[in-house]
């Protein structure tokens, strides 16, 4: 008798230190969950604001079709900064640094896409500190995740329009 209670009592202690380390696991693994769909949506974002800002960067200021432009791009705006309010609920310390630093720069682009007509080429470049801050965050954001390092290029070098030839030897 002694022993169906001394097994019944060691059962009881397993199903319940059992159903509070699945506890555990559930809620890493849900605030985990969180954190990549937050991520995901925000750089998301970052990329409908950037696209915008690029259609707007690419015509003649101070024209009807700029303004609207403009508009579009202001409006995806509250977008983006719907995602940066969530990395900051959601995210770690170093990706919510990482997202003030291209919230900093996705400003600055919407300032610099409206002072004047780019071309493709100069707006790449005009964009290029929005670029290399949304490639520190994958990078931060990865880490972040346990994921390992990858080389994160979204910010290309300028294409040189006159290609020197190596002369041959």
């Amino acid at each position: 008798m002694q022993s169906a209670i001394i097994a019944a009592v060691t059962a009881l202690l397993g199903l319940i230190v059992g159903r509070f380390w699945d506890g555990r696991v559930e809620v890493r693994r849900w605030q985990r969950d969180q954190r990549m769909r937050v991520y995901e949506q925000f750089i998301g974002a970052y990329y409908a604001s950037r696209e915008a800002y690029r259609a707007l960067a690419l015509l003649e200021p101070d024209t009807p079709e700029s303004h609207e432009a403009l508009a579009r791009a202001l409006d995806l705006g509250v977008a983006f900064n719907q995602s940066v309010v969530a990395v900051w609920f959601h995210g770690s310390p170093s990706v919510a640094a990482a997202v003030h630093e291209v919230d900093l720069e996705v400003n600055k682009l919407a300032t610099v896409a409206r002072l004047k007509r780019y071309t493709w080429e100069e707006w790449r470049v005009a964009r290029s500190p929005a670029e290399h801050a949304a490639e520190q965050f994958i990078e931060v954001v990865r880490g972040d995740l346990g994921l390992p390092d990858i080389a994160v290029m979204l910010c290309y070098p300028p294409h040189d329009p006159a290609p020197r030839l190596r002369a041959a030897t």
